[in-house]
This record gives structure tokens, C-alpha cells and sequence, in this order.
């Protein structure tokens, strides 16, 4: 029997489950928070990252005009090439490391007892959380931490103290399950425009100045206004 693929997309699959389970109040809830986690992790955090790489791509045109040697004479919808390529990926990097699409979130609530984490004692039901804005900007983990140095990730590794600062997808088994994806696409969409333009800050935007002082932290980095504009090569 031939197999007919399906040209639906996930949203129908979302829309049918919850037609046919609408009477179960727990189903409901379920389905509305695996719905929630789909739209997050699959735009929500990509947009930002995107905003932000290019933001920085803009105030430090020299990483740009690297990434541009990299691609040239080589496939650039290839996206396993893509990521051999040292700094785009280290640029990559390195924007997550200072501006990461998530900020803070991600928390937990301390046992009623209380906890103790490196000698300090936490009271308990106390939520704590380890903002990855703050890791990746710690003194004890990376050299000239408020630098934008994307060659500390593959040239100048003297530069990173501990690796285990660097954790823009989270770490352990809650770590996101669509970083290969994300990553694919950033590369992706950078590759395609630094090959085909060259990026700066619009007239009148200050180096772009509203982009981190206008940030929101919520559930994703909400990056302020970025204005770009982009010259064809």
C-alpha cells in the first residue's frame, strides 16, 4: 500500500486533539500548555536570537566581514557545512553568551526544609533560579566577560574559565530538544543575508543603543527597537 504523506500542519493535530477531548478539563490543560511550549520554543526564542546576532553583527562589522570570507565558495544551504564554519559559530556564541534569548527563565521552589547550595543555606519554598544573562557575564567564567570576542570558541579558548557557563538551551535532560533545529536555522539565515549584504544601524539609532536598554525579560527576551539597514554587496 502506498503511503500518502500528509500536508497538514502541527496546529490541526493540536486542534483535532482538543476537539475530541474538550469535555476533559485535564486534557484541556495539557494540550494548552504543550501548545504553549510548541509556540515558544519554536518562534519565541529563534526571533530574539536572530534579532539579537544581527544587533551585534551591526555594532562590530568586522565579525561580520569574517563570517563573509567563510562563505565564500562554498554552499551556503548546506546546512551541515554551515556549521563547521568557526566564526559564525563562534559568533553565534558569542551573542548568546552576552544576550541570551532566555534571560531568566526557568526556576525552582526549595524543599519545605530548606536547601543548601554551596554553603549557603536557602530557606524553604523559596524559588530560586540561575539567570543566564548573569552566568554568562561572570568574571569566574569567562576573561573580558562584557567583550564581544567570538573567537574565544574556537581560536582563544584561554578565554573561557568554565564551559559550564555557556547554557543558552539549558543543560541536563529539560535541556531543549529543538537545538539542532534553531541552530540550523540561525546559521541559515545568517549565512543567506551576511553573504548577500552588508548590515548596519539606521540613521539616527545611536550603534543601536535601544536594544538592550529597551529589553524586556519575560517568558523570551523581548529585545528593544532594531533598526537595521541592509546594503546589497
Amino acid at each position: 500500500m502506498k503511503k500518502v504523506l500528509s500536508d497538514r500542519d502541527i496546529a490541526s493535530w493540536f486542534i483535532e486533539d482538543y476537539e475530541k477531548h474538550r469535555s476533559d478539563p485535564t486534557r484541556a490543560r495539557w494540550l494548552s500548555g504543550d501548545t504553549a511550549t510548541l509556540v515558544v520554543a519554536g518562534s519565541d526564542t529563534t526571533a530574539p536570537s536572530l534579532t539579537l546576532l544581527f544587533y551585534f553583527l551591526a555594532r562590530y562589522p568586522d565579525h561580520a566581514e569574517k563570517i563573509h570570507e567563510e562563505l565564500q565558495e562554498i554552499n551556503i544551504e548546506d546546512p551541515a557545512l554551515l556549521s563547521t564554519l568557526s566564526h559564525l559559530n563562534g559568533t553565534i556564541n558569542e551573542a548568546m553568551r552576552l544576550l541570551p534569548a532566555v534571560l531568566t527563565f526557568s526556576s525552582r521552589v526549595t524543599p519545605p526544609e530548606g536547601l543548601v547550595i554551596c554553603g549557603i543555606f536557602i530557606p524553604g519554598n523559596t524559588k530560586v533560579c540561575a539567570p543566564r544573562y548573569t552566568i554568562g557575564r561572570l568574571e569566574t567564567a569567562y576573561v573580558n566577560p562584557h567583550d564581544f570576542i567570538p573567537e574565544r570558541w574556537y581560536s582563544r579558548p584561554e578565554l573561557i574559565k568554565d564551559k559550564r557557563a555557556f547554557a543558552p538551551f539549558g543543560i541536563g535532560r529539560t535541556s531543549c530538544v529543538g537545538r539542532h533545529l534553531a541552530l540550523a536555522q540561525i546559521r541559515l539565515l545568517a549565512a543567506a543575508l551576511v553573504s548577500r549584504y552588508r548590515v548596519r544601524f539606521a540613521p539616527g539609532e545611536n550603534w543601536g543603543e535601544a536594544v538592550e536598554r529597551d529589553m524586556r525579560d519575560q517568558l523570551t527576551a523581548q529585545p528593544g527597537p532594531c533598526r537595521l539597514v541592509f546594503e546589497r554587496r
